[in-house]
């Protein structure tokens, strides 16, 4: 009855996968970084406030420096504080002006609370043009990424940050082996190619 559950379930989210394959994988605004015309995609939903995500982000750069063909599809979910969306509005904002990954690398590996004032802190460093960073921070195009993302997330049964998937191989938190489950993914996927991207 567990293994009837588990596929039916696996089929569901496949389906859920395949319906929004396009936001999920093509998105218009999310950041992508690697490979941009890479082959496998390989999606995070996370939150700056997240310890798991901080800890995670290791292992996604070694992904990224590792697999040359890799396209990683960052997706802001400020789901755990009012800081964490202030957080990814400076992120987003930042991405306008092409510093996305500097910004990403250089939050996820600070320490404290993430919110405007040490997102702001961190955009500096990364030498981003502030007035114009503050104003895009209020845009349009910002407030939607973050909107879509949520919505997608509810769409996805997404519960919790991080959250992996490597075309239609879901990897829930960030476990122990993380890198060998991402790699393992990845070389799957490219072997089988990808049924839902």
């Amino acid at each position: 009855l567990e293994a009837k559950m588990d596929k039916l379930q696996a089929e569901r989210t496949a389906a859920v996968i395949r319906g929004n394959a396009p936001e999920i994988f093509r998105p218009a605004f999310s950041p992508v970084v690697g490979n941009v015309k890479g082959d496998v995609p390989v999606v995070e939903f996370f939150d700056y406030n997240c310890g798991y995500c901080k800890r995670a982000f290791g292992d996604v750069a070694k992904l990224i420096d590792k697999e040359k063909q890799v396209r990683v599809i960052l997706k802001e979910l400020p789901i755990l504080s009012k800081g964490s969306e202030e957080a990814s509005r400076v992120a987003l904002a930042a991405k306008m002006q092409g510093k996305y990954w500097e910004f990403h690398r250089a939050m996820l590996q600070s320490q404290g609370q993430a919110n405007e004032a040490s997102a702001l802190r961190v955009a500096e460093k990364v030498g981003v043009d502030m007035a114009r960073l503050k104003k895009d921070m209020a845009s349009a195009e910002v407030k939607k990424e973050i909107d879509d993302t949520r919505a997608l997330a509810q769409k996805l049964g997404i519960q919790g940050t991080p959250h992996f998937m490597v075309g239609d191989r879901i990897i829930p938190g960030a476990p122990e082996n993380l890198i060998e489950r991402m790699t393992k993914f990845v070389a799957e996927v490219r072997q089988e190619g990808c049924k839902v991207c």
